[in-house]
Formats: structure tokens, sequence, C-alpha cells
């Protein structure tokens, strides 16, 4: 027993050293990466102040109205990018409206149609146009015959009791519901 409790606490040491050692390793990392770093820095710092500026100069003479053009070209662009968001609404805008218009437009149309309906009936009842005949003897009495026997329409016979013209409809000819 004492053996194997032995054994254990062995092995927690060993993990214990390889964890102490394991980090120690890496902090030692961490030191030397902060002082490569830290030279680095100040190497940069002494150079930057012993040398004088000199600022860099392309070998032939620079065009600055194209320059300037160009920057102002540039930035026409940039926010022709964000007035294309307004423009595109407008344009959405514009065709509702046009379609709101087209819609009462037809809202327009279907009343005038409407009206047009009312009306309509009183200039379909004009009299019927009478075709003219040859003049022969024998079609002239067949002609006779037929407006002699010609009843009026039922319709025609409804209107005419409803305004009381005074027309009285034989009863085997009464209108039929």
């Amino acid at each position: 027993m004492n053996f194997i409790f032995g054994i254990i606490i062995l092995a927690m040491f060993i993990l214990a050293l390889r964890v102490i050692w394991a980090t120690a390793w890496q902090q030692l990392n961490a030191l030397k990466h902060a002082a490569q770093t830290f030279h680095r820095y100040r190497a940069q710092r002494l150079a930057r102040n012993r040398l004088p500026v000199i600022m860099p100069r392309s070998r032939e003479d620079m065009d600055w109205l194209a320059i300037s053009d160009s920057v102002r070209q540039e930035i026409q662009t940039r926010n022709h990018g964000v007035n294309r968001e307004a423009v595109r609404l407008e344009a959405q805008l514009q065709a509702k409206l046009k379609t709101i218009e087209i819609y009462e437009a037809d809202i327009q149309i279907a009343k005038l149609e409407r009206e047009l309906l009312k009306i309509k009936p009183v200039i379909d009842s004009p009299e019927p146009e009478v075709k003219k005949t040859r003049r022969s003897k024998k079609q002239s009495v067949a002609v006779a015959d037929v407006a002699v026997q010609k009843v009026p329409h039922q319709v025609s016979q409804l209107r005419a009791a409803l305004k009381g013209n005074g027309l009285s409809v034989p009863v085997s000819e009464s209108v039929r519901h």
C-alpha cells in the first residue's frame, strides 16, 4: 500500500516538475522576445534621430494638376457610391407614384364605364333602321303584312306600361317573368 502511494506521489512530483519547467521556458521565451522588440525599437529611434529627413522625390517633376484631378475624381466616385442609394430610392418613389397615378386612372375609367352603362340602354333603344326594299307589288304586300303583324318587344311593352303611355297590352301577350 505504501508502495502504491509512493508511486502516485512520485508521478505527481514528476508532473509538477514538467509543468514548472514548461512555464519557466515560456516565460524565458517571452522575455527574450520583449528584449528583442525593445532593442529594435531603440535602434530605429536612434537611427531616425541621426539621419536627416529626406523627402522621397520622383525622377520626373510631379504634375500637381493631374494629381489633384485624380484625387477629385476619386472623391466624386466615393460620394457617388453614397448617393447611389438615394438615387435608387428616388427612382423607386417615382415608380410607385406613377403606379398610383395608373391606379387612379383605372378607377376613373371604371367610373366612366359605369356611367356609360347607365346611359347605354337609352342610346341602344332608338328606332330600328328600316331597310330599303325594292318596289315590287309582291314585296310591298308582304312588307305591309309583316308591319301589321309585328308586335313590339316585351321589354318595350314593359317600359311603355311603366311610363303610363296608355297602351293596353292584350292578356295573351303580357310580359312573363
